[in-house]
């Protein structure tokens, strides 16, 4: 119990705070009463003293002292029965806790100890006893979600349904990796969790934190304060627990709260990441059922995921390496693919990127953030015998099996030692008749102008500046339109395709596709 709780709610009510009035929020664990010559040789932390005053020192210097050794104790603070022996605390006790910060309270004489005592200690016992029942219920409840938990969301709203406020989980990035609030609201929230541990406000290794540790949100409505603790596996830190506190202390519920789910958390991820390697094992089944679009997004699957590493709404690349083997593998082809595989998944880890790997034949398949360089990464790989492909950008468990429809398409036209984007090759194979080629090409730039608001005004714009040779002063006659709404046109179809029209490259591969799309559809 908090000292300023024992001023509202017991007997101290009549006791006058005279000094450390800043620091009433010190702990209180026992009631003592001391009257001797050498007072802090008789107390112990988290102490609250009574005292007669009957030995206090008489000499100024002594009198700072033992005010100096009391706080040095920590003691919760000093009541001083008056008036009797003294008529109140001397001014050089007063100046000295005022600066060091230990309370010091005048209680009048007539108000036994005894009582103090036992109202401090009934509601230090009863408050313990509220804890422990309270705990209890909370151990039941974790153990309940570790046994029926198929995320890390349904620990946080077990904790949740106890606390009465949100609990989140993160990657040691910041990253969402599960919680009690909704799907849409965790995504807002995302960009504060990354700040957090990004700006500094966390100790840069998580596993020095032995207590939960207070982290200030400034957020547009208020500063929000939350605790957080490091679910750790082993001597790694595999996630960040988060829980919001009601004000900005953190009481000793949520202590033992939280440390408790971050060891749940620790066995229902430990599972997670044993189901993952035996998928792994079992020939890549996760990544292979993202690319073959066999992948069930149940809510334990998309977990699972997150764990390797891939999250459904985050934008992925796919890359496909094709070995310079013959099919079927011979030992020594399928030795060199492990090694392949092994060199693969060095790259990825100096990097800091996932190892979403799925192996067939002698094609090695796998998934990396939109953001990482594909380029560096196939220099560093480089046999200058296989090839590799890279899809377009794709997001979420349907995009994942485009991605390698994508690859897949470009297999017939990889070349040795040499790294190939899709959008690259698509145009080449267009115009040498492949009929995937072109309707990949219709999709990649008239698509996105048919899909889009007004979609018709842009594509039709795009046929008049391909008929007009890309003339905008022929084009907007043509379209009966201010040259002005050409330009703006213009710029929402060079943001929707992300190209630039100024490239004669682009305009012909635009002409091109324009031609293919009215033979198509007429």
């Amino acid at each position: 119990m908090k000292l300023d709780t024992a001023i509202r709610e017991t007997i101290l009510r009549d006791a006058e705070v005279v000094a450390g009035s800043q620091t009433l929020d010190r702990e209180i664990t026992w009631v003592h009463m001391v009257d001797h010559p050498d007072i802090a040789q008789w107390v112990k932390p988290g102490e609250l003293l009574l005292t007669t005053g009957y030995n206090w020192p008489s000499d100024e210097v002594s009198s700072r002292n033992l005010v100096r050794n009391l706080n040095k104790v920590g003691l919760a603070g000093v009541v001083l029965a008056v008036p009797h022996f003294r008529e109140h605390f001397p001014p050089e006790a007063l100046e000295e806790a005022n600066r060091v910060g230990l309370p010091l309270l005048e209680l009048p004489w007539d108000v036994p100890f005894s009582e103090v005592t036992h109202e401090i200690l009934a509601k230090i016992i009863n408050f313990q006893g509220n804890i422990i029942e309270r705990s209890e219920k909370l151990h039941r409840a974790l153990t309940n979600a570790a046994v029926s938990a198929t995320s890390l969301s349904d620990i946080a709203a077990a904790l949740t349904s106890l606390l009465g406020r949100f609990v989140t989980f993160t990657d040691p990035a910041g990253g969402i990796l599960g919680g009690s609030d909704s799907v849409e609201a965790l995504t807002v929230l995302e960009p504060q969790f990354v700040a957090a541990v990004q700006g500094g406000s966390l100790p840069a290794d998580f596993t020095v934190m032995q207590r939960p540790f207070v982290v200030v949100f400034a957020t547009e409505a208020a500063l929000l304060h939350r605790i957080v603790f490091p679910v750790r596996l082993h001597d790694t830190v595999v996630a960040l627990i988060w829980l919001d506190l009601a004000g900005n202390e953190t009481q000793e519920l949520d202590a033992r709260a939280i440390e408790h789910a971050s060891m749940v958390a620790a066995l229902h991820m430990m599972h997670q990441r044993q189901l993952a390697q035996q998928e792994d094992r079992l020939g890549y089944a996760l990544v292979a059922g993202l690319l073959d679009g066999e992948f069930s997004a149940s809510a334990g699957a998309l977990e699972r995921a997150r764990v390797c590493g891939w999250s459904d709404s985050k934008a992925y690349r796919v890359c496909l390496v094709l070995l310079d083997e013959p099919i079927p593998l011979t030992t020594e082809g399928l030795e060199r693919r492990e090694r392949w595989v092994e060199s693969l998944k060095r790259q990825l880890r100096a990097r800091k990127l996932p190892e979403l790997i799925a192996i067939w034949l002698n094609q090695i398949k796998f998934i990396v953030p939109e953001d990482a360089s594909t380029t560096s990464l196939w220099e560093a790989l480089s046999d200058k015998r296989s090839a590799m492909a890279i899809s377009r950008i794709h997001t979420g468990v349907k995009g994942m099996a485009v991605g390698a429809q994508d690859v897949d398409a470009l297999v017939p036209t990889l070349r040795p030692g040499r790294l190939h984007q899709f959008d690259e090759i698509l145009f080449p194979r267009a115009l040498m008749g492949d009929p995937n080629a072109r309707d990949l090409l219709i999709e990649r730039l008239i698509g996105p102008l048919s899909e889009k608001r007004r979609g018709e005004s842009l594509l039709e714009t795009l046929c008049n500046l391909a008929d007009e040779g890309f003339q905008l002063a022929n084009t907007a006659k043509a379209l009966g339109i201010h040259i002005s709404t050409l330009r703006y046109r213009v710029e929402r179809i060079e943001s929707t395709l992300k190209l630039s029209l100024e490239d004669p490259k682009v305009r012909f591969q635009l002409q091109v596709a324009v031609a293919l799309y009215r033979l198509r559809e007429d």
